[in-house]
């Protein structure tokens, strides 16, 4: 019987009968309730058939109708969160937390239900089908939680990358690693190799929209990778691997404790990266080099093909400091221009977890500040003075789903400008932006953050700020997220008071 991080077991007979059409007729009553109000009765219900001593075939079928329906559930109380910002929301987070908890208690109904079908002899049944529909299904369910937990920026629980290693080698000692028995979950094998995926990728770095192509790109993929077990010893730094009986993804060897004993399996991402490098190059063809799907792309090359490399040493800060944060491109403007204080321009404060030359780990509530990963913030440390930082990643963890984000400096002494492209149609009008500059006072060169997407290749703009007006060229673009641009700019002529006029 396959060892997994369960809590509970499944009741033994004799058996009840199930009607799977009632539970159906139950299901279907809560479309019209709200979403928070049907995910109770849903958790209540999933609780009661979990109880419930069903024989191992009608259990299987019971999870296996559940599917759709959960999945569904789940994507409406998705949606009610992404009304509101879960980082200053509790109703949001609820939401989440919500439809995490119903996903997580159905995998692990359908862990239970593989393990209790490996414990039985395969001669007690006519075939091995069930045992490998039960199988699919855990592995399935194990995807479908993962996709929420990144869709929501969260880790997984404890456990849960365990489990699905164990899963996956039960499967590939009976020969089911690429078998379909039910066509309502994919093979064992393929539904492992998109959680390993989705493990080696930082989804929390990705904003919704790039995660929604990320996870339609694994789906379609994922099949590319290779999983084998290693008959010798690691020794490449570069290698992907993970052992099976730790509870973590895989990582590259450069980041892991290599000494112990333990069975070690290896990823082998090569035909992947192939397949990426062909993407890009038919992309380029086709003119489409720009955009999320062109960016997601070179940032899965980067991911999946070489460790990451840290720029500065992180210094884990031992006494408590805290940080002052305004966040979103409005707010940060206000604060730079020098506008009164009020409501959207009090500061949140959160406690920094560690600091190094070029960011720092933050924690805690920001219960009036939206954080999300691309977002630009000004921060503000005691005894500094507010400098422009971005959001690179978010997680939203743990029962209290407490915010954590990393923070990387973009400039210190931002400025409040307003900028309008110079095209030849009629001029459009001025938007607010931010600048930055090694001293306030040298004007000939400059980072400008921007909304939207402004940017071309050498474009002019006018730009007015507290100290006069000037026409700048956008020069290069530095770095672009779902919100904004950071275009390195070089002043072309100072316009004098006049001509400003």
């Amino acid at each position: 019987m396959m060892e997994l991080s369960l809590i509970h077991a499944l009741p033994e007979g004799p058996w009840l009968t199930l009607d799977l059409k009632a539970v159906q007729a139950q299901w279907e009553t809560l479309a019209a309730q709200p979403a928070a109000l049907a995910a109770d009765k849903a958790g209540q219900w999933l609780e009661q058939w979990r109880r419930s001593a069903l024989a191992p075939a009608e259990r299987l079928q019971l999870l296996q109708a559940l599917r759709a329906p959960l999945a569904a559930l789940a994507a409406r109380l998705e949606r009610a969160a992404a009304r509101q910002d879960p980082s200053c929301t509790p109703e949001a987070r609820a939401a989440l937390q919500s439809a995490r908890q119903l996903l997580r208690q159905w995998h692990e109904q359908c862990k239970l239900l593989a393990q209790a079908f490996s414990a039985q002899e395969a001669g007690r049944f006519s075939s091995s089908r069930p045992r490998l529909e039960a199988l699919q299904l855990a592995l399935a369910s194990g995807y479908d939680l993962l996709a929420l937990h990144a869709r929501g920026y969260a880790p997984p629980h404890k456990g849960f990358w365990r489990d699905c290693h164990r899963l996956y080698a039960y499967a590939l000692a009976q020969g089911w690693e690429g078998r379909q028995a039910s066509s309502s979950a994919p093979p064992p094998g393929l539904s492992y190799r998109r959680i390993m995926l989705l493990g080696l990728t930082a989804s929390n770095r990705l904003e919704a929209a790039k995660i929604a192509l990320l996870l339609q790109w694994l789906e379609q993929h994922a099949g590319l990778l290779r999983v084998e077990q290693l008959d010798q010893p690691l020794g490449d730094d570069g290698a992907l691997a993970f052992r099976a009986d730790a509870d973590r993804p895989a990582r590259f060897c450069a980041e892991l404790d290599l000494d112990g004993d333990g069975v070690w399996w290896r990823l082998d991402a090569g035909r992947l990266l192939q397949r990426l490098d062909e993407l890009g190059r038919q992309r380029q063809r086709q003119g489409l080099d720009d955009g999320h799907e062109a960016w997601l792309l070179a940032r899965l090359r980067q991911e999946w093909g070489a460790p990451p490399r840290r720029r500065h040493v992180r210094l884990r800060r031992l006494s408590v400091e805290t940080v002052e944060l305004v966040s979103l491109l409005p707010r940060c403007w206000r604060l730079a221009a020098g506008e009164p204080a009020d409501g959207e321009l009090e500061p949140c404060r959160l406690q920094i977890s560690n600091l190094s030359a070029s960011g720092l780990l933050l924690q805690g509530e920001s219960l009036r500040q939206p954080l999300r990963a691309g977002e630009v913030v000004m921060l503000r440390r005691r005894g500094f003075g507010w400098q422009l930082g971005l959001v690179r990643w978010v997680s939203f963890g743990g029962e209290d789903m407490q915010t954590e984000c990393g923070i990387e400096f973009i400039g210190k002494r931002p400025q409040a400008v307003e900028v309008a492209a110079v095209t030849s149609h009629a001029a459009g009008g001025f938007e607010p932006a931010l600048r930055m500059q090694a001293e306030r006072h040298f004007r000939h060169s400059g980072i400008l953050v921007l909304p939207g997407r402004l940017y071309q290749a050498m474009r002019p703009f006018h730009l007015r700020g507290a100290d006069g007006e000037c026409r700048v060229r956008a020069l290069r673009l530095l770095q672009q997220t779902a919100h904004y641009q950071f275009v390195e700019i070089k002043v072309d002529e100072l316009l004098p008071a006049d001509a400003q006029a």
